[in-house]
């Protein structure tokens, strides 16, 4: 019988705001069960105390360990191998970048392989620069999300090209083309939506990177026009108590709802009629194709992986970031072309199928079977 490929994934941390799982812990909850269990074992690790998004993937009965060391502090690489070592695992898959400084060192302090993972197009840092530079040579391999992360990777934090590969997110498509009415009716009532009146909305962090003040500014021009429309902030973030009061300052605040941290994402998509995602920077968009696998018109930006995964006036309108007015006039197309809208939705929900969580699931098996040969059957 073949052993099975023991893999830890190691991150900084599990959350973004300190209770919320990050989208990379929503991707450990989606990833781990769909393995095949028979020949792979994989858990997770973070750099932090254990905390509301670790139980998170607690009781989704993934095995979580934490790593108390500091996130910064070298101590880092000899708790990762002590504990790579004590579970006997084959690969460390890395996210962030003290998991993948310190992880990578502690790889090769006790033979085994590292994967990089990037998630993000992040503004360059030229501490991480050099030490990408000085680890180089001890990077089995690296994944990027999307050709755009990848050049980033390459040009942004010195990987070599030749050790990246990009393997696209996934997401359980089924789970937003099929959401029970009365999961979508709570949420409305949950939040207040209102019966009349088109509801247009976006699925975010409040971060700057996000894009939402041009959101807000594109919002009372399409009011102005649409007076009956609704605007939702799906999500939170440091952000939140200034983008409510530029609400405010625009004269929108009682047509813009903020619902905070959402656990039912793919109910919170089902009531939206029109989907914005107004982002400066993305590494891949997974609420983009959150959006298309839910059969809604979007409204996208031209940034990142995001020109990857959706086409202009085929799945999408994608406008120039940090440009509210186009941001307007594309909504307002939407709303005034209800054929054109349907046209793009049922076109993103077809297009989506490229975005398989089990897809994605088998591409990481794919690869960490070739960095495991001796336990695969794979000949190295």
């Amino acid at each position: 019988m073949t052993e099975k490929i023991r893999v830890l994934h190691v991150i900084d941390k599990f959350t973004m705001d300190g209770v919320n799982p990050s989208s990379c812990s929503r991707l450990f909850a989606d990833w781990i069960p769909l393995h095949d269990s028979s020949r792979f074992q994989v858990d997770v690790a973070g750099l932090r105390p254990r905390d509301a998004a670790g139980a998170f993937l607690e009781k989704q009965g993934i095995t979580v360990h934490y790593i108390q060391e500091g996130k910064f502090s070298p101590k880092n690489i000899t708790a990762i191998a002590d504990l790579a070592a004590r579970g006997d695992y084959d690969i460390l898959h890395l996210h962030g970048y003290s998991s993948a400084n310190f992880g990578r060192l502690a790889a090769r302090k006790i033979g085994i392989r590292s994967i990089v993972h990037e998630h993000a197009i992040l503004p360059v840092q030229p501490h991480q620069y050099v030490a990408d530079w000085l680890l180089r040579n001890r990077t089995d391999v690296a994944v990027a999300v999307s050709n755009a992360v990848k050049a980033f990777m390459i040009h942004g934090r010195s990987i070599p090209e030749e050790k990246i590969e990009v393997i696209w997110n996934g997401i359980d498509l089924e789970h937003f083309q099929n959401v029970p009415a009365e999961r979508v009716q709570h949420f409305r009532e949950q939040h207040g939506l209102p019966e009349k009146g088109t509801i247009i909305g976006t699925v975010t962090r409040l971060r700057e990177e996000k894009g939402n003040a041009y959101l807000l500014e594109a919002a009372a021009e399409v009011l102005r026009h649409e007076p009956e429309a609704t605007f939702v902030l799906i999500g939170d973030g440091p952000l939140r108590d200034t983008l409510q009061q530029q609400a405010r300052d625009l004269g929108i605040a009682e047509k813009v709802l903020f619902t905070g941290f959402v656990s039912d994402i793919q109910a919170a998509l089902a009531a939206l009629d029109i989907v914005v995602i107004p982002s400066l920077r993305e590494g891949f968009g997974l609420a983009l194709v959150e959006a298309m696998a839910a059969g809604k018109p979007v409204v996208a930006t031209k940034v990142g992986g995001m020109i990857e995964l959706a086409r202009h006036e085929r799945s999408a309108l994608m406008v120039y970031e940090a440009d509210s007015p186009a941001l307007a006039q594309a909504i307002l197309r939407l709303l005034q072309e209800p054929e054109l809208a349907q046209q793009l939705a049922d076109q993103a929900r077809e297009d989506s199928g490229r975005f398989s969580i089990g897809e994605n699931v088998r591409s990481l098996e794919a690869l960490y079977e070739r960095l495991v040969p001796a336990k695969s059957g794979v000949t190295a």
